[in-house]
C-alpha cells in the first residue's frame, strides 16, 4: 500500500502529520489552503465557501496578471466542462420556464461550479507536491474537532449537533465526508497519521450520530466498507493498539452522555414507521418526506424533459401538496437531491447531476497509476457516494457549504493527477509561477 506522506524531498517532514510547509509563496499558500479546506467544512461552516470564491476571484486576477499560466489537462477539462454543462442546463431550463424575474437569486450559487477553470490552473502552478496528504490530514483534524463540537452541543446543551453549519443535516454530511477522507490516513507510514485515521472515523461517526440525521447515518456503512477495502490489513492491526482502544472508549462515553437523546430519536422513528405502515399520514420528518416525494413525482411527470425551472422548484409541488389539506411547510428542496433537480430541469438536469457526481470518480479511475492513485480513487468514491446516498433524503447541492466542499474536492482530485503522461498529456511545461 502506497504511503500518503508528502514528498519529503520537496517539503521535508514533520514528526506529526508527515508534512512541512514549502518555502515558495504560492506553494505554501496552496498547501495551507488545501489543509484548511479539509479541516473547516463541519466546524467553519460558510468559511469554506468564502475561501473557494476567494480562490476563484484571486485566480482570475492572477491569470490576468500572468502570475501563472492557464494550464489544464484533458481530465481537468473533462471535470470543468461537466460542471459547466450542469450549470448551463440549469440556467437554460430556468429561462424557458415562467417567473424569469426570480432566476437571478435562484442561480447565483452556480458560480461555484465554474471555479475549476481558474482554481485548477492555480494548483497546477505548484510543482512536485502531492496535494492529497494535507487535504486528508486536514479532513481528519476536522472530523475530530467536529466530534468535540457535537459533544458540547448535544452532551452539554441538549441540542441536535449542527457544528458551524447551522443545519444538522449539512453538518452530518460534512462529518460523514471528513470521516471517510480522514480514514485514508490509514495507509501512511507515520504511526501518528494512522492513529489520526481511526480518530477521524470515530470522531466523524460521533458527530454524525449526534446530529440525529437518520438519512445520513445510513451512509456510514458504504463509507466504512470503502475504507476497509482500501487497506484491510492496516485496519486490523491498528484496532488493537492502546491508542485506538482509548479512542473507542472515549466515543462510548460520549454516546452514553447523550443516551436519552438517542433513545428518544429511536423511539420517535419506530413510532412514525409504525403509523406509516398502518396507513396513517404523519406530518413528522419521515411522513413529510414521503409527502414531498409523492408530490414531486407527480410534478416531474407533468414536465419530465424540461422540468419547471429552478425558480419554480417548490411552487411546482403546491398543487399536489394542497390535495391532502395538510399544512405546506416552507421547504427549499424536495428532500431528495435527485428529485429536486429533476423538478428544476427534468431529465436534462438530472442527467447532468449524475455526471457531476460521477466525473471525479471517472477521472480518478482513468488517472495514471502513480503512488497516489488508490488514495485519489477512494477519495473520489467516498465523497461521491456520500453525496449520492445522503442526497436520497437530504439536500445535495444549492447550499453554499455543500457546493463548496464538493467542487473543491473535485478540483483537488483533478489537480493531483500528474500532467504530461498518457491520456492526461497537456501542453509544454508552463513558466515557473511567481512567488
Amino acid at each position: 500500500m502506497q504511503s500518503l506522506d508528502v514528498n519529503v524531498g520537496v517539503l521535508g517532514e514533520s514528526k506529526t502529520l508527515g508534512m512541512a510547509l514549502p518555502k515558495n509563496g504560492i506553494d505554501r499558500n496552496n498547501v495551507i489552503s488545501i489543509f484548511l479546506m479539509g479541516a473547516l467544512p463541519a466546524v467553519g461552516g460558510s468559511v469554506i465557501s468564502v475561501m473557494l470564491y476567494s480562490f476563484f476571484v484571486w485566480g482570475i486576477l492572477s491569470l490576468a496578471l500572468q502570475r501563472f499560466e492557464f494550464q489544464m489537462t484533458r481530465s481537468d477539462r473533462a471535470l470543468a466542462l461537466t460542471f459547466t454543462a450542469f450549470a448551463a442546463l440549469i440556467v437554460f431550463t430556468a429561462l424557458i420556464a415562467p417567473n424569469r424575474s426570480e432566476i437571478p437569486h435562484s442561480i447565483v450559487w452556480l458560480l461555484a461550479f465554474l471555479a475549476p477553470w481558474v482554481v485548477i490552473p492555480r494548483l497546477r502552478a505548484t510543482r512536485d507536491i502531492d496535494f492529497l496528504p494535507p487535504y486528508i490530514a486536514g479532513a481528519a483534524v476536522g472530523a475530530v474537532i467536529a466530534a468535540f463540537v457535537a459533544l458540547i452541543q448535544s452532551g452539554l446543551l441538549g441540542l441536535r449537533s449542527e457544528g458551524g453549519a447551522g443545519n444538522p443535516a449539512v453538518f452530518s454530511i460534512m462529518a460523514l465526508c471528513l470521516m471517510g477522507i480522514g480514514g485514508l490516513n490509514i495507509s501512511s507510514t507515520s504511526k501518528a497519521r494512522q492513529i489520526l485515521a481511526i480518530a477521524a472515523v470515530v470522531g466523524g461517526a460521533v458527530a454524525l450520530i449526534m446530529s440525529l440525521t437518520r438519512g445520513v447515518a445510513i451512509a456510514i456503512f458504504p463509507v466504512c466498507v470503502l475504507l476497509l477495502i482500501y487497506n484491510p490489513a492496516r485496519w486490523r492491526s491498528i484496532l488493537v493498539r492502546p491508542a485506538s482502544l482509548a479512542i473507542l472508549t472515549a466515543a462510548t462515553v460520549a454516546f452514553y452522555s447523550v443516551e436519552r437523546m438517542l433513545d428518544f430519536r429511536w423511539e420517535q422513528t419506530v413510532r412514525e414507521f409504525h403509523r406509516i405502515l398502518m396507513g396513517e399520514q404523519t406530518t413528522k420528518s419521515i411522513g413529510e418526506r414521503l409527502r414531498l416525494w409523492e408530490a414531486g413525482r407527480d410534478a416531474f411527470l407533468e414536465s419530465p424533459f424540461w422540468g419547471h425551472g429552478i425558480q419554480n422548484r417548490m411552487a411546482s409541488l403546491v398543487p399536489e401538496l394542497s390535495k391532502d389539506d395538510l399544512p405546506i411547510r416552507g421547504f427549499t428542496h424536495a428532500h431528495n437531491g435527485f428529485l429536486s433537480f429533476a423538478l428544476d430541469g427534468g431529465i436534462l438536469t438530472l442527467t447532468a447531476l449524475v455526471a457531476v457526481l460521477c466525473v471525479p470518480v471517472f477521472i480518478a479511475w482513468r488517472a495514471p497509476r502513480d503512488s497516489s492513485y488508490r488514495a485519489r480513487l477512494f477519495l473520489a468514491l467516498i465523497v461521491s457516494i456520500s453525496y449520492a446516498v445522503s442526497g436520497m433524503t437530504q439536500i445535495m447541492f444549492k447550499h453554499d457549504i455543500m457546493d463548496a466542499f464538493f467542487v473543491f474536492c473535485a478540483i483537488l482530485i483533478a489537480a493531483s493527477i500528474p500532467a504530461g503522461s498518457g491520456s492526461n498529456a497537456t501542453k509544454a511545461d508552463a513558466k515557473p509561477p511567481a512567488s
